[in-house]
């Protein structure tokens, strides 16, 4: 396996989870073909590179509710086409709204 080069493109992602990174960025990135990035990607880390760039969006969108911004804002800032595709990603993930996790983790 190559260590390493998925380290690169794990903290690639991690380091601008907002930005959507090409196929080929993350091959030069890697080093490794598309599809031998995947599939080791996945053995690795247990998802996709897309999958992990999703979940990095959400944790990013989480810690920008959490700060008190407004929802289409952290929508925004994580990279989201919009609010409700933050919506559509999170209520997924998570089972509820964003709008519903802000009430249940904020104290009034």
């Amino acid at each position: 396996m190559h260590e390493a080069a998925l380290r690169r493109v794990r903290d690639a992602i991690s380091d601008e989870p907002a930005r959507l990174h090409r196929a080929e960025e993350l091959e030069v990135i890697a080093g490794l073909d598309r599809w031998t990035l995947a599939r080791q990607f996945r053995a690795a880390y247990g998802t996709s590179p897309s999958r992990f760039r999703t979940a990095q969006q959400l944790q990013t969108a989480r810690r920008l509710m959490l700060e008190g911004r407004p929802l289409a804002e952290a929508a925004a800032l994580a990279g989201f086409a919009d609010q409700a595709h933050l919506t559509r990603m999170f209520k997924r993930a998570y089972g509820i709204t964003p709008a519903a996790w802000r009430a249940a983790t904020t104290i009034p």
